[in-house]
């Protein structure tokens, strides 16, 4: 089981980091795609992140505090990528929950600084529910007009619904089922993570390649 979670652990840094590549460039290539430029800085904000805490978990250093990085930068970026979507009342609804949500946060931290260091079970919750009910809006949106970027909503809506769920039932999980069990629900996420981001680079070769090719 070790071996081939490394297999989907090495399996999704590789292909972050490819989507970050090739996001980058496309946007660089086309400008004037504001959905694009969000994507591309989620994409190398997330590849960076996940690099350099492969290195601190390699050498058995804390790398907690990257995944608030990880949570709120994914939280603001997917919500201006949505944002760029969206009509101009579901706009102004996405603005005040990006502008309510960081406040939120940013109290928390404020007040309790200590929680830096530890998972933050609320901050999981509050940064991507708000995400999974944007990816549904934008299918429901996508019924009545032809939708973009598809295979990135559908990847956002099984991968944060299936892993919201699994980080914010981790402690339970982990205290009630035996510890092979809990290994493969991880790992169960893992693979989830794997297929979201097979979805992202499927999005780039499907819309966006084409796109830079008429350029």
């Amino acid at each position: 089981m070790d071996n081939i979670d490394n297999v989907f652990q090495s399996l999704g840094l590789i292909l972050i980091v490819i989507n970050a590549i090739l996001y980058t460039k496309s946007y660089i290539s086309s400008k004037n795609h504001v959905a694009l430029l969000f994507l591309f800085l989620y994409l190398t904000i997330c590849a960076i992140i996940m690099i350099v805490s492969s290195v601190l978990a390699y050498n058995e250093l804390n790398n907690i505090y990257l995944a608030h990085i990880y949570f709120v930068f994914q939280f603001i970026l997917l919500s201006l990528f949505y944002h760029s979507l969206f009509n101009s009342r579901q706009k102004k609804i996405v603005t005040i929950i990006l502008v309510s949500v960081v406040t939120i946060l940013v109290i928390q931290y404020f007040n309790n600084p200590d929680l830096i260091y530890k998972f933050n079970l609320f901050e999981i919750f509050i940064t991507s529910f708000p995400l999974v009910v944007y990816s549904i809006v934008h299918l429901y949106n996508s019924l009545s007009k032809q939708g973009e970027y598809m295979y990135i909503n559908a990847g956002v809506l099984i991968y944060l619904t299936s892993s919201t769920l699994i980080f914010i039932l981790g402690n339970y999980l982990h205290s009630v089922l035996d510890k092979d069990t809990s290994i493969y629900i991880w790992f169960i996420n893992k693979v989830l993570y794997v297929i979201y981001l097979l979805l992202i680079l499927v999005e780039w070769k499907k819309s966006i390649l084409p796109l830079k090719r008429k350029l």
